[in-house]
């Protein structure tokens, strides 16, 4: 009986967990690297990957709030830092980026050095610019 009362006690305790304290691992989970693995155009089945993408390219997001965003592209690499903000949606985390000047490298849709990210639910990090005919960009850690 003692067992049974001591195996209770533990699973209440490492089962509990507020929903403060799992939305924490969810959103500093993606402090780090982020490497593109799939581009997609608009057309059906045009998923490339790898050395086949038009480009290569990362973001590389610290705990402090900046990022930088670096794309090899034609043998140039064009490398920008920035900073960002998290805000939770009703469907999913999303992150603002905010760059101090323009550039090609800019995935947005709106032209105002600004580009905005989201993280899916099979863990990558996906860009809205495809919502506006730019290509989709998965990210994975």
């Amino acid at each position: 009986m003692k067992k049974l009362i001591i195996l209770v006690a533990f699973l209440a305790i490492f089962s509990s967990c507020s929903k403060d304290e799992a939305e924490a691992i969810v959103t500093t989970d993606f402090y780090g690297k982020w490497t593109l693995v799939a581009m997609t155009g608009s057309f059906q089945n045009s998923e490339t990957t790898g050395a086949a993408m038009e480009w290569q390219e990362f973001y590389l997001f610290n705990t402090n709030g900046t990022f930088t965003k670096s794309r090899e592209r034609n043998g140039v690499k064009t490398t920008l830092s920035g900073t960002y903000t998290t805000t939770t949606q009703s469907d999913g985390i999303y992150f603002e980026l905010t760059y101090p000047n323009d550039s090609e490298i800019i995935g947005s849709c709106y032209g105002n050095q600004k580009e905005v990210l989201y993280l899916t639910a099979n863990n990558s990090l996906s860009s809205t610019w495809s919502y506006c005919d730019g290509p989709g960009l998965e990210y994975k850690k």
